[in-house]
């Protein structure tokens, strides 16, 4: 076997590899027999027909067994002859001619480690602002509790749509003088100035009466999501339908019983609630901290990283929005958003993630950053417990955990490890008047 590597990239390498005429005819001949114990020719019993009446049959299934055997048997140790460390399974990129009687050479694309410096990653300095919760925020928080558990009725009497306000439209939309149905709406439900719709919409709903129509224009940014409304202007069509108002109940114990028997007074309700947004806030400074730390390590992180890697990423960041969108009962499809610029605006994010993901890996190889055996052992017992009720090959689950759970523990073990030696300080003066503001 002939093994040359070039430099397709700072962050890719291309393999090819040439095997002898020894290899290919040796796997022809597996193949053939393979083939001879099961085909079943009319003129030849079972197990007796020749090779070239095999190859006249079966020529192509023949030739795509061969080339699968020859790079499965001989890639890996290709790989290590090449001295490359990989990121990813390599990609075939090409495959020469096949014939039993002459050599053959593949080429596969490989994706690599990037090769960079670690910058300074001990007694990184990381501001933690303390944890305080005011009067107002559960306050705020109670009210829109109370939203939540008031009712929407008619109004009794009429007046025009105000702010806080349902409204029910049908709407159609105009773009470039031609409508676009998938932006059209019937029976719309509508909350006027909670800004779930678009602020310039619902402002210019207020003061409408029932059944009047309204033409109401939008200009959308170059990179709306939408690729409809990308860069345009829409004309919104609106009839008024009606108005409805919501009824909230009164703050009192009784309304407190109402959201669970956990509750006997409104008080609890209050308590409760001051505890949530106390527990939400530290764990927003945890995320904060975990920010001011990936940043640091991506300051002086000037370095290509594999495209293959961005776009893995960015199949599981599109996963997770998909799975956000379809708990709320819609698709991406249906709510207007364009894959294709989706994934655009968020590739600047993914290719930080994937170069944290490689800083981190590279801390904890010069760290001995390791995932403790008690953990382990528990993902042992998942997979002795489960593997039989999924269906699934042991040896399959062990890899899948492997290869997508150890990583994840072992850089959160590795953020961890930064957090603990950071040095964490108190925001400065000027930030805290800021925050009290």
């Amino acid at each position: 076997m002939k093994v040359t590597v070039e430099d397709v990239s700072p962050v890719q390498k291309r393999m090819k590899v040439e095997l002898p005429v020894e290899s290919v005819s040796r796997a022809y001949a597996e193949v053939y027999n393979k083939f001879r114990r099961t085909a079943s020719i009319r003129g030849f019993r079972r197990g007796k027909a020749p090779n070239s009446i095999l190859a006249r049959e079966f020529g192509p299934q023949i030739k795509g067994e061969v080339l699968e055997k020859l790079i499965q048997e001989s890639i890996s140790d290709a790989i290590r002859e090449a001295g490359v460390m990989m990121v990813l399974e390599p990609v075939l990129e090409d495959a020469g001619d096949l014939n039993e009687r002459n050599t053959f050479t593949y080429s596969v694309l490989m994706d690599i480690m990037p090769e960079f410096e670690l910058g300074e990653y001990k007694g990184i300095e990381l501001v933690k602002p303390e944890v305080e919760v005011s009067d107002e925020e559960v306050e705020e928080q109670l009210q829109a509790l109370r939203r939540h558990f008031g009712s929407i009725s008619p109004l009794e009497e009429y007046r025009p749509l105000g702010e806080k306000d349902v409204a029910i439209l049908d709407y159609t939309a105009e773009v470039d003088g031609q409508e676009v149905e998938e932006l059209a709406q019937e029976d719309f439900y509508i909350e006027v100035g909670a800004g779930n719709f678009n602020e310039t919409f619902e402002n210019a709903l207020i003061g409408m009466s029932r059944g009047e129509k309204k033409t109401i224009e939008i200009s959308y940014p170059e990179d709306a999501v939408n690729a409809k409304v990308a860069g345009k202007t829409v004309k919104y069509h609106v009839t008024l339908k009606d108005i409805q108002e919501r009824e909230l109940p009164d703050l009192d114990d009784e309304f407190a019983r109402r959201i669970g028997s956990d509750f006997k007074t409104i008080d609890d309700v209050k308590n409760r609630l001051r505890e949530q947004i106390r527990k939400d806030k530290e764990e927003a400074v945890e995320s904060s901290l975990r920010g001011q730390l990936f940043d640091a390590l991506l300051k002086n992180a000037d370095f290509e990283v594999p495209e293959r890697l961005v776009e893995k990423k960015l199949d599981q960041m599109m996963e997770n929005v998909a799975n956000h969108m379809q708990e709320r009962g819609v698709d991406l499809a249906r709510a207007g958003l364009d894959e294709t610029r989706l994934r655009e605006k968020m590739r600047e994010d993914a290719v930080k993630q994937v170069k944290v993901e490689l800083i981190l890996d590279k801390i904890a190889e010069a760290e001995n950053v390791s995932v403790p055996n008690e953990e382990l052992e528990g993902y042992s017992r998942y997979i002795d417990q489960n593997y039989a009720d999924m269906n699934v090959d042991r040896s399959e689950l062990e890899s899948a955990i492997f290869n997508s759970v150890l990583p994840k523990l072992r850089a959160q073990k590795t953020v961890e490890f930064l957090l603990e030696q950071a040095r964490i300080v108190p925001p400065p003066e000027d930030e805290k008047d800021t925050e009290a503001e």
